[in-house]
């Protein structure tokens, strides 16, 4: 697979993953906390078992890029939790509004930190993407900077960094052991600041184990696909700043999911208009 389809497939899973975890914040009754390390350990579990498929574990050289690595768990951990604390006050569309703020950091990152350069036609990609997105939320009442919010807005930043942070470890590191790094040092480092608060959780957790399982594993389950295709993604593109801005489209696919799968048809003509700029922004980006 070229890097292109690659970036497609990740676009998907990321856009079904941001409607499980809506599912899995409205129906399981747990903190954002316990949510993170729930997904996380999950995710983990997943990538260990899709690990030989892709290449299997490798630590040759990780030694060499502790701090990279810590660096991309600890956003990995503040980018989860802050995101759950923030979508439980808003709905859907406020929530992609704010958080399609990941396009000018993960552009502007990308600039500073993977040495992306961007041509005057990716320029207007990335503009005609940014009001695709906007376009896709238009609504008769403004979006409040409220607190949950700002906290949308930070988690932005934080998955921006993320996503960086993995482009630059890409080169280097393999992808099994990434994955399986990643995973299980966000919930190692949420279980050691956060036992309390998890162990809290599990008794009222306890009533609730099945439809607890079946939604972590499904949100889980797009999670580890959104990881190991945009890490693919990231290690065979000739620019992965690029993979990182065309990763945040998943906001308009999420868009359309809502569409077809949550039943959200308001402004639906809006939200078509929006899909088809998101893919004239798709072609200018990768030109």
């Amino acid at each position: 697979m070229n890097w292109l389809t690659l970036t497609v497939i990740a676009i998907i899973a990321r856009a079904t993953y941001s409607l499980a975890t809506r599912v899995l914040s409205r129906d399981i009754h747990a903190s954002s906390i316990t949510h993170t390390f729930l997904l996380t350990v999950s995710t983990g579990i997943l990538t260990l078992l899709f690990n030989p498929l892709i290449g299997g574990l490798n630590f040759n050289g990780v030694n060499n890029h502790f701090l990279l690595l810590g660096f991309i768990i600890a956003t990995s951990v503040g980018g989860n939790i802050v995101y759950f604390v923030g979508q439980k006050k808003l709905d859907t569309g406020t929530t992609q509004i704010a958080f399609s703020s990941i396009l000018i950091w993960g552009g502007f990152l990308s600039v500073i930190f993977l040495k992306s350069t961007f041509s005057m036609t990716q320029s207007i990609g990335m503009v005609i993407l940014l009001s695709a997105i906007l376009i896709a939320q238009v609504k008769k009442d403004r979006v409040r900077l409220n607190q949950s919010v700002l906290y949308i807005i930070l988690s932005a930043m934080l998955f921006a960094l993320f996503q960086v942070g993995s482009a630059q470890a890409a080169s280097t590191i393999s992808t099994g052991t990434y994955l399986v790094i990643i995973s299980f040092g966000t919930a190692i480092t949420i279980l050691l600041f956060y036992s309390k608060t998890i162990k809290a959780d599990f008794y009222i957790l306890n009533s609730q184990v099945q439809n607890t399982f079946l939604k972590t594993l499904f949100a889980s389950g797009t999670s580890a696909l959104y990881l190991i295709f945009s890490f693919l993604a990231y290690k065979n593109a000739p620019d992965s700043g690029v993979v990182v801005v065309l990763l945040t489209s998943q906001v308009i696919v999420s868009v359309i999911f809502g569409i077809i799968f949550l039943k959200e048809r308001e402004k639906m003509g809006i939200k078509l208009l929006a899909g088809l700029l998101a893919v004239i922004a798709g072609l200018l980006i990768t030109s």
